[in-house]
């Protein structure tokens, strides 16, 4: 019986991580997808948000998890989840005094636990895709305006979610994005030759060369992923302008937040059919025009430049070449 492989595909959001999980890893012949109809892994809220130790006695539980999804025919499974990658930028609660948030290479380790030290798969390969760094912060800051930045006079525009970036102490929203660091934790605890990084930039200019790269890595058939995500783009919120479609809102989620902003305990709609009509019903997002200062176009600059220099020297990407920030 050939070993079982699993590809766990970690992000970073905003580098076509939607047109991958909707077109090609669910549909090519060569792979598994652990996250069908689009649902998660049972246990992604342990993940994301549980404690490491509370992870660790849980294992047993992964492992009778994992091994129900497992095929005899097959042997290479892909999970995916940008997630995995982003939550450390985002942020529910007021985010003054303190902010509780989850840091990306905590969740690496719990990775480790479930999908390595299990036993259910025998290899474990991660690949991680990023994107230039001040695009990125433009990109997420639009994708959760509503849900998130709009709510906190701290970061209900742009420039001052700028300055609270680098203003709070813990700098978490930055060190989202400090990939040299997030994949310096992947490569101790899976080993640097089980790591494919790959460059956005790469797939907007030549999506051949992306995705021959990617499909090397994984050892399956190139034509058929190109075939599979030709011609497909999902969640484009950009344009040349600097213009970005900040994200849609429920009306339910609307009535929910300020349900709560209103001390109101219930509406009394929950089981209603009304609820069930609303429910289906989306706001749509606003146009935002984001733009970058020279002031903080340079701080963020050196804040990665070392980073992006290091990171593109060990895995040969040439990030100066994409506009990476670098030494």
């Amino acid at each position: 019986m050939q070993d079982k492989e699993i590809f766990i595909h970690i992000g970073y959001p905003k580098t076509a991580t939607t047109t991958l999980q909707n077109y090609m890893f669910p549909n090519h012949c060569g792979l598994v997808y652990l996250r069908e109809d689009s649902k998660n892994l049972p246990f992604f809220h342990d993940m994301v948000f549980s404690r490491e130790n509370y992870v660790k006695n849980n294992i047993e539980y992964y492992k009778k998890e994992l091994g129900n999804r497992l095929k005899n025919d097959r042997t290479k499974y892909i999970y995916s989840e940008e997630s995995l990658t982003s939550f450390g930028m985002y942020f529910r609660f007021n985010p003054s005094p303190y902010v509780w948030t989850i840091e990306p290479n905590s969740i690496a380790r719990k990775l480790k636990i479930i999908f390595k030290d299990s036993g259910v798969f025998e290899k474990q390969k991660i690949i991680i895709t990023i994107r230039e760094q001040k695009s990125i912060i433009k990109s997420m800051y639009a994708q959760v305006y509503n849900m998130v930045f709009k709510r906190f006079r701290q970061t209900n525009t742009f420039e001052k979610f700028l300055k609270y970036s680098f203003e709070n102490k813990d700098q978490f929203i930055l060190d989202t994005i400090d990939y040299d660091s997030v994949i310096k934790t992947y490569e101790e605890l899976f080993g640097k030759e089980n790591i494919c990084v790959l460059v956005y930039e790469d797939l907007k200019q030549n999506k051949n060369s992306f995705v021959k790269k990617l499909t090397d890595f994984m050892g399956i058939d190139f034509n058929e992923a190109m075939k599979l995500i030709e011609n497909k783009h999902t969640n484009k919120r950009s344009s040349s302008s600097g213009i970005y479609q900040s994200d849609e809102r429920r009306i339910t989620e609307l009535l929910g937040y300020y349900k709560t902003k209103l001390g109101i305990k219930s509406l009394g709609l929950s089981n209603s059919w009304i609820f069930k009509l609303l429910d289906k019903i989306y706001i749509p997002g606003r146009k935002l025009k984001i733009e970058i200062s020279k002031e903080y176009e340079e701080k963020i600059n050196n804040f990665y430049k070392k980073g992006n220099s290091e990171l593109s020297k060990r895995y040969d990407l040439n990030l100066k070449k994409w506009g990476y920030s670098c030494e």
